[in-house]
C-alpha cells in the first residue's frame, strides 16, 4: 500500500485542478522558496484531518482556498484528494477495508451564499463523514497525528525539548495516556469518597447529640398532641351545636314570614276593591274632560269661529267704506283740476285759431302782392330784354340768380318748417316730463304719510287684539297638554318614591336588632353631632376608603360587618354609647375602642402568600385612612390577603384568611364564601348603610310631591287664564287695531306700486324730452344754414337785378326796383305767413288732443266716484246683516258657557273624590310594601341563615364531621365554648411547644442509621479504588518500560547507521519510577568523548540524535508511508547525505517523500517532484522533472538490511503487553450518599463542585502531545444526506468556476 497521487483544486497556491503522481520508493519535492512546496504536506494533512487549520498555517478552512494570485479571481470552492494503492497483501488481506484496489479520499471546501465554508467527504466519489472517513484511514495507520509526518522545526523541537516532555512523547508512542486517565479518576473518586467520609463521621456525632436533646422535646409534644385531640373533639360539638343554632333560627324566621304572608293577602283584597273605584273615577272624570273638550272644540268652537269672522267683516267693511270714500274725495279734486287745465286748453285753442285766420289772410294778401309785382317786373324786363344784346345777358344772369333764390327759399321754408315742429315736440315733452314728476312727487308724499301712519299704528298698538289673543290661546291650549302629561308623570313619581321609601323602612325595621343597623348608625350619628358624648369617631365605612376603586367589592367583603362597627377612643366612650343606646332604642352596635384592641401582625404563611403571584396585598394596606385608627382597621382586617382570582386563592388557600377582588372570601380553615349578594345586604364604605340611604328616599318623596303640587298648581292656573281669554276675545269692540293694521298693510302696497310705476313713467319721459332736444338742436341748425344760403341767393339776385338796371333805362330800371321791392316783401309776408299757417296747424292739433286728454281723465274720475259710492251702499248693507247675525250668535255662545261650568264643578268633585281614595289606597300599598319589604328582608335573612347552616356543612364535611341528628344530644353554644376555652387555655400554660420534635427525633434516628450504613459502603469503596490504582500502576509502568527497551535498541541501531563511529542510546532519569523522571539521549558523535552531554552537542548533531529518535520511533510504528519537510535544512552535506541514504534504503520497505532543498537528497530519490511559479502567486508543477545521477549503496544497504531484521527480531520476541482496553476501570462514582441528603448542603459542603474540581485541575496537569500545537478544534459532522444535496445544488456552479479557473491559469 503506498501512496499513488495527490489530485488538488484551488487548494491555497494551486490554482485549477493540479495533480501530483508519486511512486513507490523514495521521491524528492524540490521548487524555490515560496513556490508552495510545503502546501502539499498541508494538503496531505487537510485530507488525513488535522486538530485545527493553524497547523495547515491558515487561520480557518476559508484561506486553505485558493485566492485568485496576483491577477486571477478569487475560488469560490476548493478540494484534495489522497489516491492510495490497496493491493491485496500477502494472505489476500487488503490494507484498507474497502474493496478496491485504488482509493480515493477527497475533501471538499466550498463557500455558501452568505461566504459561509461547507466541508464535504467522499470515499471513492461517493459521500461520506469526516468521521467515517478517518476511522477508515486510521485504521490503516494513516493519520495526522502520526510520526510518519515530520514537519519544519519538529526535528529542532525534539531535540531542544526537555526530559519530561520527552517522556510524555515515549508515553504518547507507548499508549499509556489512556491508564494516566483512568489513574487520575480513580484517584479522584478516592478523594471524592474519603471528603464523604469524613463529613459522615462528622454528621454522625452531631446526629447523636441532636437526638439527646431531642428527648425531652418530644415528651413535651406528646402532651400537647393528646389536649389537642381533646380539644378538637370539643370543637366538633361546638360546630354541631352552632349547626343545630342555625336551623333552629331558620325555622323560626320561617312562621314570621308565613303571618306575613296571611296579613298581605287581606291587604291586597282591599287595595284591589280601591283600585275598581279609582278606575271608576277616573273613567268619569275622562268622560267630564271630554265633555269640556268637546263644547271647547266642538259646535261652540264653530260659533266663535263664526263670531270672530263676522267681527272681522265687519270691522273689514268699516275700513273698506272710508277708502272708498278717500277715493271719492281724491278723484272729486282731481277732476277739479283737470276742468280749470281743459278751460286753459280751450282758450289756447281759440286763440290759435284766430291766430291761423289771420295768417291765411295775410298769406293771401302777399300772394296778390306778389302776383302784381312779378307782372311789373315781367313787363320791365320784357321791355328791357327787347334792348341790346347786353342787357339780353345781364337778364339772363339775373334768372339763373332768381331760380337760385327760389331753390334756397324752398330749402330755407322746409327747414325752418322742420326747425319749429322739432321744438313744438320738445316743449310738449318737457310739459309731460313736469306733469310727471309732479305726478311722482304727490305718489311720494302720499306713501311718506301711510309711513307716518304705519309708524303711528305700530307705536300706538295696543296690549291685546283678536288675532294675538287667539295665538295666545292655542299656545295656552298646548301647554295644557304638556301639564297634564306632567301631572300623571309625577304622580307616577310619588307612588314609586313612596314605594321605595316604605321598602326602606321595612327592612330597616327589620335590621334594627342587627349590630350596626342603619336605625343604629343613625341614632349614633346624632349622638355624635349634638356632642354629649366625646370620642365617637364614627363607623369604618365612614372612616375609611379604597386606593384604588377596583378593590371596592373584595375590601368590602374583606372587613364584612366591620364596616359598620364604630370606632371610639377608649372603652369609656363605648360603655357611654352602649348605656345610650339601651335607654332610646337605638339597636345595637359593634364598637372598637382604640385603646384596648388587641392584633396580631401579619406572620408565617402570610407572609410567605404575600410574595406569591396573583396576590394584590393585605387589606389594610390598600385602604386609605388616617392612622389614628390603624389598630381598629388591621383588627377588621383580620390580615387578609387580596388576590386577584378565585384560582389563585386556591393555590394559596389554607392557614390565611384570602379574598378575591369579585368578592369571594377563602377562610383560614378552608371554608369558602362567595356567590351574589343583594343591595340591601351589601356593606359600602363612606358610610353607604347608614340612615343617609332613609333620608335620601325620604328628601325624594318630597321633592316628587312638591313637583306635583306644583304642576297641579300651575294647571288650575292654566285654565284659568284659558277662560279669562276667552272672555277677552267676546269682549272685544270693532276698532279692532289688527284690522286696522291690516288695511293700513294694503294701503302702503298699493301706495308703492303707484310710487314705482310713476317712477318708470318719469325715466321713459325724461328719454323721450332728451331726445326731442337732440332733434331740436339738429333741426335749427338745419334751418340756421338754409337761410344762410337764401339770403346769399337774394344777395345774388339783388347783384344781378342791379346790374341789370344799370344797364336798362332809368324809367324801367325804376320801375324793375319797385317790382322788386314789391315781390321780396310780398315773399317775406308769404314765407311769414306760411311758417304761422303751419305752426298754428301744428299747435292746434296739439291742443285739440290735449283737450281730449283732459276730457277722458275728468270721465274717468267721475266713473271712479260713481263706483266708490255704489260700494259704499254695498259695504253698508253688509255691515248690517252681520251685526245682526252677530247679535244671536252671542246667545248660543252663553248657553255652552253654563254647561262648561257645570262640567268643570263635576270635575273638582270627582278630584277630590279621587284624591281621598287615592291616599287611602296608598297608606295600605304603603303598608302591603312594608309587609312585603318584610317578607324580602326575612327572604334574604333566611337565605343568609341557610347559606351560614350550608357553610357549616361544608366545614363540618371539610372536616370530616358528621352531621348531628335530631336525637342527638349536644350542648348548647355556650358549654361547648366554654369547654373550648378551657382546653385552650391548659394548651395555652404548655407554653411553646416542638410539635415537630415527634418527627425530628424518628427522623434524626433514621439518619443516623443511615450515616452509619453509607460509612461503611464508603470505606469498602475507597479500598476497592486503592487496589486499582495500583493494578493500572503496575500496567502501565510495564508497557512504557517494554516500549522503552524497544525504542532504545532501534534509537542506537539508527544512530550509529546516521553516526559511523557513534553511539547512542536512551535512558531514563528514574528507573525504578519513570513516571516520576525524564527521558535523556545519551548521543557520542564520533571522537567526542563519552561524557559528553546533549546539551553540549551542536545543532546540527542534536538534529542527528533528534532524527534518530524519530526513526526508531517509526521503526515501532510503521507506517505505509513517511513525508518530512526539509528535515536536512540545518545539516551539513554530509549529514545530510546520511539521511537521505538512509530515506533511500528505507524506502525498499515504506513511501518516502521528502520536501528539500538539498542537491545530495535529489541526487538519491528515486523520483522527483519540481514546484515553482511565475511570480503571480499561482504554484506550478514541474512533470519532466527527473534525478540528474545515481550512485551505488552497497554497504549502507547491507547495514541497514540488517539493522531491519534486527529490528524486527526484536518486536517479535518482545513480550505481549497488557492491553490498555482490558485494564481495570474505575467504577462509577457513588454520588453524594443518601444519609448526607440536605445536611452537606446546609453544612457549606459542595461534594460534586469539588470532583468537578479536581477532575479539571487533573486535566490541566496532562502531558500534552508533541503534535498539539494549538486548541483541538471540532469540525462539524454533517449527515451523507445533506453533504449529497449541497453537493448536487453547487454541481454547476462549481464546473463553471473550475473551467473559468483553468482558462485563467492558462
Amino acid at each position: 500500500m503506498h501512496l499513488l497521487r495527490m489530485e488538488l483544486e484551488n487548494f491555497k497556491s494551486f490554482g485549477g485542478d493540479v495533480i501530483i503522481p508519486l511512486d513507490e520508493g523514495f521521491t524528492a519535492i524540490t521548487g524555490p522558496n515560496g513556490s508552495g512546496k510545503s502546501n502539499t504536506l498541508d494538503a496531505l494533512e487537510f485530507v488525513l484531518g488535522p486538530k485545527s487549520t493553524k497547523s495547515l498555517r491558515a487561520a480557518n478552512v476559508t484561506q486553505l482556498i485558493f485566492n485568485g494570485g496576483k491577477r486571477g479571481r478569487p475560488a469560490k470552492h476548493m478540494s484534495a484528494s489522497l489516491v492510495f494503492s490497496n493491493t491485496p497483501e500477502l494472505g489476500g488481506r487488503r490494507r484498507l477495508r474497502i474493496d478496491t484496489d485504488e482509493v480515493r479520499f477527497t475533501r471538499t471546501v466550498r463557500l455558501g451564499r452568505k461566504g459561509d465554508p461547507i466541508s464535504s467527504y467522499r470515499i471513492n466519489d461517493e459521500p461520506s463523514t469526516a468521521t467515517e472517513m478517518r476511522r477508515v484511514m486510521a485504521e490503516a495507520g494513516l493519520r495526522a497525528g502520526g510520526y510518519n509526518i515530520v514537519k519544519q522545526g519538529d526535528v529542532t523541537t525534539l531535540a531542544t525539548m526537555t526530559p519530561h516532555k520527552r517522556r510524555g512523547v515515549l508515553e504518547e508512542v507507548a499508549g499509556v495516556t489512556a491508564y494516566d486517565d483512568e489513574i487520575r479518576r480513580a484517584g479522584t473518586q478516592r478523594k471524592h469518597v474519603e471528603t464523604n467520609i469524613e463529613t459522615i463521621d462528622l454528621f454522625e456525632d452531631e446526629q447523636k447529640k441532636r437526638l439527646k436533646d431531642l428527648g425531652k422535646e418530644r415528651e413535651q409534644a406528646l402532651k400537647f398532641k393528646s389536649l389537642k385531640e381533646e380539644l378538637d373533639t370539643a370543637r366538633i360539638s361546638l360546630h354541631q351545636s352552632r349547626h343545630r343554632n342555625r336551623l333552629d333560627d331558620v325555622q323560626l324566621l320561617g312562621t314570621e314570614r308565613s303571618g306575613y304572608h296571611e296579613e298581605i293577602e287581606t291587604i291586597g283584597g282591599t287595595i284591589t276593591e280601591g283600585n275598581k273605584e279609582l278606575l271608576a273615577l277616573d273613567e268619569e272624570m275622562v268622560k267630564v274632560d271630554s265633555d269640556i273638550n268637546e263644547i271647547v272644540s266642538g259646535e261652540a268652537r264653530d260659533l266663535f269661529e263664526q263670531i270672530r269672522q263676522y267681527q272681522i267683516d265687519i270691522e273689514t267693511g268699516g275700513d273698506r267704506i272710508g277708502d272708498q270714500r278717500s277715493i271719492i274725495e281724491s278723484a272729486e279734486e282731481d277732476a277739479e283740476e283737470f276742468r280749470a287745465e281743459l278751460k286753459g286748453a280751450q282758450s289756447a285753442h281759440e286763440q290759435a285759431e284766430t291766430a291761423l285766420e289771420s295768417a291765411s289772410e295775410a298769406l293771401q294778401e302777399a300772394k296778390e302782392s306778389l302776383k302784381r309785382a312779378s307782372e311789373d317786373e315781367r313787363d320791365a324786363r320784357n321791355a328791357i330784354e327787347s334792348g341790346d344784346k347786353a342787357g339780353r345777358g345781364l337778364k339772363r344772369i339775373l334768372g339763373h340768380a332768381t331760380e337760385a333764390v327760389d331753390e334756397a327759399h324752398t330749402t330755407h321754408a322746409e327747414a325752418r318748417l322742420n326747425s319749429d315742429l322739432a321744438e313744438q315736440t320738445s316743449q310738449i315733452a318737457s310739459s309731460k316730463l313736469a306733469d310727471l314728476e309732479e305726478e311722482f312727487e304727490e305718489a311720494t308724499m302720499v306713501r311718506d304719510d301711510l309711513e307716518l301712519v304705519g309708524e303711528d299704528l305700530q307705536g300706538d298698538q295696543p296690549p291685546t287684539d283678536r288675532s294675538s289673543l287667539a295665538e295666545e290661546l292655542r299656545r295656552l291650549q298646548k301647554q295644557e297638554g304638556e301639564l297634564v302629561e306632567d301631572r300623571n308623570r309625577s304622580e307616577i313619581r310619588v307612588r314609586d318614591a313612596e314605594r321605595g321609601l316604605n321598602k326602606a323602612r321595612a327592612r330597616q325595621e327589620g335590621r334594627a336588632s342587627t349590630p350596626g343597623s342603619a336605625v343604629t348608625l343613625a341614632a349614633l350619628t346624632k349622638l355624635r353631632q349634638s356632642g354629649d358624648v366625646k370620642g365617637i369617631l364614627g363607623s369604618l365605612g365612614e372612616l375609611t376608603a379604597p386606593k384604588d376603586p377596583s378593590h371596592e367589592e373584595a375590601l368590602a367583603n374583606a372587613l364584612g360587618a366591620g364596616l359598620r362597627s364604630i370606632v371610639v377612643t377608649d372603652d369609656d366612650v363605648a360603655a357611654k354609647c352602649i348605656s345610650w343606646l339601651r335607654q332610646n332604642g337605638g339597636g345595637r352596635a359593634t364598637f372598637l375602642p382604640l385603646s384596648k384592641l388587641s392584633i396580631s401582625r401579619p406572620g408565617g404563611r402570610s407572609l410567605i402568600v404575600a410574595n406569591n403571584p396573583g396576590v394584590v396585598g393585605f387589606a389594610h394596606d390598600l385602604l386609605d385612612y388616617d392612622t389614628e385608627i390603624d389598630t381598629a382597621v388591621r383588627y377588621a382586617g383580620r390580615n387578609t390577603l387580596v388576590v386577584d382570582t378565585m384560582e389563585v386563592a386556591r393555590r394559596n388557600m389554607g392557614g390565611v384568611r384570602l379574598v378575591t377582588l369579585d368578592g369571594s372570601v377563602i377562610e383560614s380553615s378552608g371554608a369558602m364564601t362567595g356567590g351574589s349578594a343583594t343591595k340591601s345586604a351589601r356593606n359600602a364604605f363612606g358610610g353607604g348603610s347608614v340612615s343617609s340611604s332613609l333620608d335620601r328616599l325620604e328628601a325624594a318623596v318630597e321633592e316628587a310631591n312638591l313637583i306635583y303640587s306644583t304642576v297641579e298648581a300651575a294647571l288650575r292656573e292654566l285654565r284659568t287664564n284659558q277662560q279669562n281669554l276667552r272672555d277677552r276675545i267676546h269682549g272685544l269692540d270693532d276698532a279692532d287695531h289688527s284690522v286696522q293694521l291690516r288695511n293700513w298693510k294694503a294701503d302702503i302696497d298699493r301706495a308703492q306700486r303707484n310710487v314705482d310705476e310713476t317712477r318708470k313713467k318719469v325715466v321713459a319721459a325724461t328719454g323721450e324730452f332728451e331726445r326731442c332736444e337732440s332733434a331740436q338742436a339738429i333741426a335749427r341748425a338745419a334751418a340756421d344754414e338754409a337761410r344762410a344760403t337764401y339770403e346769399s341767393a337774394v344777395a345774388e339776385r339783388a347783384a344781378a337785378a342791379q346790374a341789370l338796371q344799370d344797364h336798362a333805362p332809368d324809367h324801367l330800371s325804376q320801375k324793375l326796383r319797385e317790382a322788386e321791392r314789391t315781390m321780396t316783401e310780398a315773399e317775406r309776408t308769404r314765407l311769414a305767413s306760411e311758417s304761422a299757417i303751419s305752426n298754428g296747424n301744428e299747435r292746434l292739433t296739439i291742443l285739440s288732443g290735449r283737450v281730449g286728454g283732459i276730457q277722458k281723465q275728468i270721465g274717468k274720475k267721475l266713473e271712479m266716484i260713481t263706483e266708490a259710492e255704489a260700494r259704499i251702499s254695498e259695504l253698508e248693507k253688509a255691515i248690517t246683516e252681520a251685526n245682526d247675525n252677530l247679535e244671536d250668535l252671542k246667545e248660543q255662545v252663553s248657553q255652552f258657557d253654563e254647561e262648561q261650568q257645570a262640567l268643570k264643578d263635576r270635575r273638582d268633585e270627582i278630584v277630590d273624590e279621587r284624591a281621598s281614595l287615592r291616599a287611602s289606597v296608598d297608606t295600605l300599598s304603603q303598608k302591603r310594601e312594608t309587609i312585603a319589604a318584610r317578607i324580602e328582608e326575612l327572604n334574604v335573612q333566611i337565605q343568609q341563615k341557610r347559606e351560614a347552616v350550608d357553610e357549616i356543612v361544608a366545614e363540618l364535611e371539610d372536616a370530616g364531621i358528621a352531621i348531628p341528628s335530631p336525637e342527638t344530644q349536644l350542648p348548647t353554644v355556650g358549654e361547648a365554648e366554654k369547654s373550648v376555652q378551657g382546653l385552650e387555655r391548659r394548651l395555652g400554660h404548655l407554653g411553646n411547644v416542638n410539635m415537630l420534635a415527634i418527627e425530628q427525633y424518628d427522623s434524626t434516628a433514621e439518619r443516623i442509621a443511615g450515616l452509619v450504613e453509607d460509612g461503611k459502603l464508603l470505606r469498602s469503596r475507597r479500598e476497592q479504588l486503592v487496589s486499582i490504582v495500583v493494578q493500572l500502576e503496575d500496567e502501565r509502568k510495564t508497557r512504557l518500560m517494554a516500549v522503552f527497551e524497544h525504542v532504545n535498541n532501534n534509537f542506537s541501531r539508527v544512530y550509529e547507521i546516521l553516526q559511523p563511529a557513534g553511539s547512542g542510546k536512551l535512558r531514563m532519569e528514574n528507573p525504578k519510577n519513570p513516571f516520576e523522571g525524564g527521558l535523556e539521549m545519551d548521543c557520542v558523535p564520533p571522537g567526542k568523548s563519552k561524557k559528553t552531554r546533549l546539551d553540549n552537542l551542536s545543532g546540527g548533531e542534536k538534529s542527528m540524535a533528534a532524527l534518530a529518535l524519530i526513526l526508531a520511533i517509526q521503526d515501532y510504528e510503521p507506517s505505509p508511508f513517511y513525508y518530512l519537510d526539509e528535515v536536512d535544512q540545518n545539516l551539513d552535506p554530509f549529514n545530510a547525505e546520511r539521511i537521505a541514504t538512509l530515506c533511500r534504503l528505507r524506502s525498499q520497505r515504506a513511501q518516502f517523500l521528502m520536501v528539500t532543498l538539498r542537491k545530495v537528497s535529489l541526487t538519491l530519490a528515486d523520483h522527483h517532484v519540481g514546484v515553482t511559479h511565475a511570480g503571480d502567486g499561482r504554484s506550478r508543477l514541474i512533470t519532466d522533472f527527473d534525478r540528474a545521477a545515481a550512485i551505488e549503496m552497497g554497504e549502507e544497504f547491507e547495514a541497514n538490511r540488517k539493522a531491519q531484521m534486527q529490528t524486527n527480531s526484536e518486536l517479535e520476541a518482545m513480550p505481549e503487553l497488557p492491553n490498555p482496553e482490558d485494564m481495570p476501570r474505575a467504577p462509577e462514582p457513588l454520588g453524594t450518599p443518601k444519609s448526607l441528603g440536605g445536611v452537606a448542603e446546609r453544612a457549606g459542603v459542595n461534594l460534586e463542585a469539588t470532583e468537578e474540581e479536581e477532575e479539571v485541575e487533573a486535566e490541566a496537569n496532562t502531558i500534552e502531545s508533541l503534535r498539539d500545537r494549538t486548541e483541538d478544534w471540532t469540525e462539524d459532522i454533517e449527515e451523507r444526506e445533506e453533504i449529497e444535496q449541497i453537493l448536487a445544488e453547487s454541481e454547476n456552479e462549481d464546473e463553471a468556476d473550475s473551467e473559468a479557473e483553468q482558462k485563467e491559469a492558462e
